[in-house]
């Protein structure tokens, strides 16, 4: 980029991003390999929109309209707008926290990515298909603007940041806009990113679901006035790197510029809880091996600057408690969920008695472990005296630990176990999975909001078998 104005350096990085992230989208669906994956990812994020049925905070679960075609998921009925629709669906994800991210990301592109696709691709009544090149494209999209711009500033919490432009790229691909035109996209779309507080996260505030549903919202409303016409705008990364994240995007990232897929290198979670709190859990379930709950006198999780954040002893509620590793570790102890919504009294008052014995500190030599890793170190001491130590860096779903099909699977099916999931949901993750791509969304969506019965007699029968087969088959995938 010599020789380049500040301002077109900026330009010039965007739309090699853009033009790498479709390029390694394709190239992932052009395997039986990736495909599976794409799917895998829009089952674990339809299962988390679902199990927010009937969880989420007001104002967000007011019923639509039956016969609107854009699906709330996590609402009853359907709605004629789709920006509601992805605002609901990107809120519900993060009800139940059991999603996807990125580690060096930073942050979760599925979700914001996901429901912009949906909405966008439910509102065009486009096929399976179209949806999950959009997905795959947005989560490319995500992942690179994350690694780019880096760390966000000390109190900024990730959600509807950066993902705004995730949610632009997805919305952008469903209405067929080229690479150059979702740059473009994808750079308006970044004039209206959050910046959202990371406190109430951690204190439970419901305005922590804000941040993914309105950020979602916004990257899909922009995609569709660019469609229409609306004028492109100056470079913006400049302005975020000063404003919102720690790290400046002078000097590209080489990783968020090349075409090779970096959806491989997802996690998954194993629960619904913050990702910082997992290593910390996978200890806790380890050491089980060798001890009760009832034998635990006190616990010290060491640990990284940025889970260190998360020492809330006394969590107010579930979102406080997903985001909390004394409840978490806790839990993990005593082999409940730890991100399960309020269960029995006397289940979460065991769990709580036992949190308040968990102590939580910063260790500076775990700070460059992440976000190459996320390092908890956790320490035991038993009311007998005697001391356990045990060690983490990844959690089952990490890529350096992945999870199987099957493992996958359980989990979904454990989300769709959740108290008011509507009936239908089963069918609809099968359909993800299984159905030929020229299957209309709108046809396997329909499972799981009582939609209207479509002229050809509901629903297409959905293939049992292996999946797609590991050439490139664009009239099955």
């Amino acid at each position: 980029m010599t020789g380049h104005r500040r301002s077109d350096a900026h330009d010039d990085v965007l739309a090699t991003l853009v033009a790498g992230a479709v390029e390694a989208a394709d190239t992932l669906l052009a395997t039986g390999g990736g495909q599976v994956l794409v799917r895998q990812v829009a089952a674990r994020l339809t299962a988390n929109a679902v199990a927010a049925h009937g969880h989420l905070p007001a104002g967000l679960d007011t019923a639509g309209d039956p016969d609107g075609p854009c699906s709330l998921l996590a609402a009853p009925g359907g709605t004629d707008q789709p920006a509601r629709a992805a605002a609901v669906t990107a809120a519900a994800i993060t009800v139940s926290q059991c999603d996807e991210g990125l580690r060096e990301s930073r942050g979760h592109p599925g979700l914001h990515a996901y429901a912009a696709a949906l909405a966008a691709a439910e509102a065009e009544d486009r096929s399976l298909r179209v949806f999950l090149r959009a997905l795959a494209v947005g989560w490319e999209v995500g992942a690179r603007l994350g690694l780019l711009l880096g760390a966000p500033r000390p109190g900024v919490h990730p959600h509807g940041g950066w993902g705004v432009g995730a949610a632009a790229a997805a919305a952008g691909t469903v209405a067929g806009q080229d690479a150059a035109g979702l740059a473009a996209t994808v750079n308006l779309a970044l004039t209206v990113a959050l910046a959202g507080p990371e406190a109430d996260t951690r204190r439970g505030h419901a305005a922590h679901y804000l941040l993914p549903a309105l950020g979602t919202a916004n990257g899909l409303t922009v995609a569709r006035l660019a469609d229409a016409g609306f004028p492109a705008t100056g470079p913006v990364l400049p302005h975020l790197g000063r404003t919102v994240h720690q790290g400046s995007t002078d000097r590209p990232v080489d990783a968020a510029l090349l075409p090779r897929p970096l959806l491989p290198d997802i996690y998954f979670k194993p629960v619904g809880v913050c990702a910082h709190t997992l290593t910390a859990w996978t200890v806790a379930r380890a050491m089980t091996r060798d001890l009760t709950a009832d034998e635990v006198a006190a616990v010290t999780v060491h640990t990284y600057a940025g889970a260190a954040l998360l020492a809330e002893r006394r969590p107010a509620g579930r979102l406080a408690r997903q985001f909390s590793i004394p409840w978490v570790v806790a839990c993990g102890l005593l082999g409940t969920d730890p991100g399960a919504p309020d269960g029995p009294d006397d289940r979460r008052a065991h769990a709580a008695r036992l949190a308040e014995r968990v102590t939580v500190r910063h260790d500076p030599g775990l700070d460059q472990g992440y976000p190459a890793g996320r390092p908890a170190v956790v320490e035991v001491t038993t009311h007998g005296g005697a001391r356990l130590t045990g060690r983490a860096r990844f959690h089952h779903g990490d890529r350096e630990d992945p999870m199987t099909a099957d493992d996958l699977a359980a989990v979904d099916a454990a989300l769709l176990r959740t108290p008011g999931v509507p009936a239908g949901a089963a069918e609809l993750l099968y359909g993800l999975a299984r159905a030929p791509g020229a299957t209309r969304l709108r046809d396997l969506t329909a499972l799981v909001r009582g939609g209207a019965p479509n002229p050809n007699g509901g629903p297409p029968p959905v293939p049992a078998g292996a999946g797609p087969s590991g050439r490139k088959d664009t009239t099955t995938w």
